[in-house]
């Protein structure tokens, strides 16, 4: 009878995340909310969930963002530096800080997470990938931001 109403209390235990999208432009996000987690959430089910919930703009699977908020995707989301170097932006994350190396889908969320979602970059030089998920905002280029 015990191992019954403690599965039945652990059952109805909500899991919360909390989930935050920061721009282009600035480091304050452009949305930030908590929100209750289904069993077996992933960072991309509930990032998929919490977009379509608030009518966010995006393209995208669980899988990974293209674009979030309207932002470019495609030659619009590359950046040309020189004839041999270019940034090319997308959406990046972070849960508790930290930037697993897998997709979304890949990782399950845990009560009291915060996922982070920000538009950041991978720099390209003379043939070579050299950095990944730098933030954009840092340097907030004026074809994202007038």
């Amino acid at each position: 009878m015990y191992k019954f109403a403690l599965l039945a209390l652990i059952s109805t235990f909500n899991l919360a995340a909390t989930f935050e999208f920061v721009g282009p432009c600035e480091r304050a996000a452009l949305f930030e909310t908590q929100m209750q987690l289904d069993n077996g959430a992933t960072v991309g089910s509930a990032t998929i969930k919490l977009l379509n919930t608030y009518q966010i703009p995006h393209k995208g699977t669980q899988r990974g963002m293209n674009s979030i908020f309207d932002t470019p995707t495609g030659i619009d989301a590359m950046e040309v530096l020189s004839d041999t170097q270019m940034n090319a932006h997308g959406w990046c994350y972070s849960v508790n800080g930290l930037s697993p190396e897998v997709y979304p889908n890949e990782v399950e969320l845990k009560d009291n997470d915060h996922v982070m979602w920000w538009f950041g970059y991978a720099h390209y030089d003379s043939g070579k990938w050299i950095t990944q998920c730098e933030p954009t905002w840092k340097r907030a280029p004026a074809q994202f931001c007038n």
